[in-house]
């Protein structure tokens, strides 16, 4: 059994992207922002300052090697449990990974640090940028993404504009929608107009689906997003809940590979043996153990039980 990835979690069912090779390059929870609805938990290490905080040397090895483990994969997808694009080699990552296979490398941002010239051209490398834009008014921007206190929403537009003046590739524009919180005509309306100055190639509704950071961060509706989708026209569409597939592989359960998908999502059982190809029998005996010990916790959301890490900070 070959030893557990630093940077690599994964390959991870993803709605937008099939089978997903995450590649985590920041440390856990290091973000520009503090979303009431993030999954991963509260940032505790809010900051703008980019660095290299893990040599890209070691991260492209990494991917290489979960190349040669998991050949048939969809999407490498460089996200995980901060912001991507505070590492300062973010390009010279995606570059090395190119260099080693023709799998699409996409980059999930909040787009926050788009203002800067650089991080747009590291991310013009790669083939899918997604950012998220939750709001276009100052006012829902803070109440909903607690940003850093420097940044300002209308100068996140202007850089996200920018940056689709400059790549060739593909931007899937991701909004997520908290009720009662931007989810009203009023800031529909507005982000209708930054997203006619972004013209991404995508839009992309989404909601709170996983145990989010804030009890009070609730999720809208699928009526009111289809509604809402209305309202933006175009190339906007709901993002379908995960289906998953029937695993008929034999393989060996490994703690360590379940508590590494763990640290940076909770996900659900049928997630979790469709993304480690196991079944769900074995899975479900191995979490029953996890959680007995005190190394994974469980807890129910909106009717569905997730299983996450604990965290040992």
């Amino acid at each position: 059994m070959p030893p557990p990835f630093s940077y690599i979690f994964g390959p991870v069912p993803s709605r937008r992207l099939g089978q997903s090779l995450g590649v985590d390059i920041i440390p856990s929870k290091l973000c520009t922002l503090d979303c009431v609805y993030c999954e991963v938990g509260t940032t505790d290490k809010r900051g703008l300052a980019r660095r290299e905080y893990y040599s890209v040397e070691e991260i492209v090895a990494e991917v290489g090697e979960a190349i040669r483990q998991y050949p048939h994969l969809d999407h490498i997808t460089i996200s995980g449990s901060g912001e991507p694009t505070l590492h300062s080699g973010l390009g010279r990552i995606i570059r090395g990974i190119k260099m080693l296979t023709e799998v699409p490398v996409a980059v999930l941002t909040n787009g926050t640090l788009m203002t800067d010239p650089e991080v747009r051209s590291d991310l013009a490398e790669a083939d899918i940028v997604s950012p998220s834009l939750d709001a276009a008014s100052q006012e829902v921007f803070n109440a909903v993404d607690r940003p850093h206190p420097d940044l300002r929403i209308e100068k996140i537009i202007d850089g996200l504009a920018a940056f689709r003046s400059e790549f060739a590739g593909q931007i899937w524009l991701e909004i997520l929608f908290v009720r009662g919180m931007n989810d009203s005509n009023e800031e529909v309306l507005r982000l209708k107009q930054a997203i006619e100055r972004i013209a991404p190639d995508r839009i992309q509704l989404n909601t709170v689906v996983r145990p989010p950071a804030e009890p009070t961060a609730l999720p809208v509706t699928e009526r009111r997003l289809k509604e809402i989708c209305t309202l933006l026209g175009g190339n906007c569409e709901v993002i379908g809940v995960y289906h998953e597939k029937t695993v008929t592989a034999e393989q060996h359960v490994d703690a360590e590979r379940v508590v590494a998908l763990l640290r940076r999502r909770g996900m659900r059982l049928e997630e979790m043996a469709d993304a480690l190809e196991m079944h769900r029998a074995d899975v479900a005996r191995l979490l029953t153990e996890l959680v007995a010990h005190g190394t994974v916790v469980k807890q129910v959301y909106e009717g569905e039980t997730f299983f996450q890490a604990r965290d040992t900070e």
